[in-house]
C-alpha cells in the first residue's frame, strides 16, 4: 500500500496559515495581566516559508463604536490587496 500525503492550502502556499498570538485561555489571561494587553486577539498569517505576511485584529473604535479591521503588512504594498466581502444581512 502506498502512502499518499495530501497537501493542504497552507502546505501549498495557496492560503496563509493563522497563528494566534495567544493560542489558549491561559495565554490570554497572562497577556491581560502584563504589558501585552494590546496584543490580545492579534493573529499573524504566515506564508508557506513561515514568514509573517500580515498581522490582523479587530477592535471597536471608541469614537464611532464601529468595528475596525486592522491589517498590519509585512510585505510590500504592491504584494498586498485587501478585499471586503459583503454578505446580505438576513
Amino acid at each position: 500500500m502506498m502512502n499518499v500525503t495530501t497537501l493542504t492550502p497552507y502546505d501549498t502556499g495557496a492560503r496563509c496559515e493563522p497563528r494566534p498570538w495567544q493560542p489558549d485561555h491561559p495565554s490570554v489571561i497572562s497577556a491581560m495581566l502584563s504589558d501585552e494587553s494590546e496584543d490580545i486577539g492579534k493573529v499573524d498569517f504566515d506564508d508557506d516559508t513561515n514568514e509573517t505576511v500580515v498581522t490582523v485584529y479587530v477592535a471597536r473604535d471608541e469614537a464611532t463604536g464601529k468595528h475596525v479591521v486592522h491589517v498590519v503588512p509585512f510585505v510590500d504594498a504592491a504584494d498586498l490587496e485587501v478585499r471586503v466581502h459583503e454578505e446580505p444581512v438576513v
